[in-house]
């Protein structure tokens, strides 16, 4: 392994360590509850239909569509990375439709610590070349570019995603607290 290829999985493992870090500080008290809770602006959910759930998938994403739910948040975090790994290390033939929407925030929970490990697994197989190569990168950006851009990608996604959980986590806190004061 060169110093370059050392220095550049370096810096893509310590981004992903402190994005990792912030979603499970975000993740290890939350409750059934707030999982669940849709905001009075909520936009994005999960939903039950006919004994199956559902995630809303939206046609264009604008600010007008409310806040996602943690719920769903969860789900599209389960959604990109089930996609990388399916598309970019598998048959590529995972949809949307086939992501697993848990009701139970636990099993999300055990779902997204086992994608974590599998992340940090793929991260540290990495051969140079693969780093370098756009051959890995299919699912988002279709062998467009280098696979380490894909894996900051992925690391910038998670830390997006779960600023949006404690974004929502307060927003659920002064909920409950302006319900407790009525």
């Amino acid at each position: 392994m060169n110093e370059s290829h050392h220095a550049l999985l370096d810096n893509i493992k310590f981004q992903f360590d402190i994005s990792k870090k912030l979603l499970e500080y975000h993740l290890s008290s939350l409750s059934q509850e707030e999982y669940l809770w849709r905001s009075p602006n909520c936009g994005l959910y999960i939903q039950e239909r006919n004994g199956k759930w559902y995630a809303d998938f939206p046609k264009k994403e604008t600010y007008d569509i409310g806040t996602p739910s943690i719920a769903w948040t969860l789900w599209h975090i389960t959604f990109w990375w089930e996609m990388v790994f399916n598309h970019s290390f598998g048959d590529g033939t995972l949809t949307k439709e086939q992501i697993n929407v848990y009701k139970d925030v636990e099993s999300v929970k055990l779902n997204i610590y086992s994608l974590v490990e599998r992340w940090q697994k793929t991260l540290s197989n990495l051969a140079e070349e693969e780093l370098y190569s756009k051959y890995y990168s299919k699912f988002p950006f279709n062998n467009e570019v280098e696979f380490h851009k894909l894996a900051s990608w992925l690391n910038l996604e998670l830390m997006k995603n779960a600023s949006e959980i404690g974004y929502v986590r307060f927003e659920y806190a002064s909920f409950l607290n302006r319900e407790n004061k009525r």
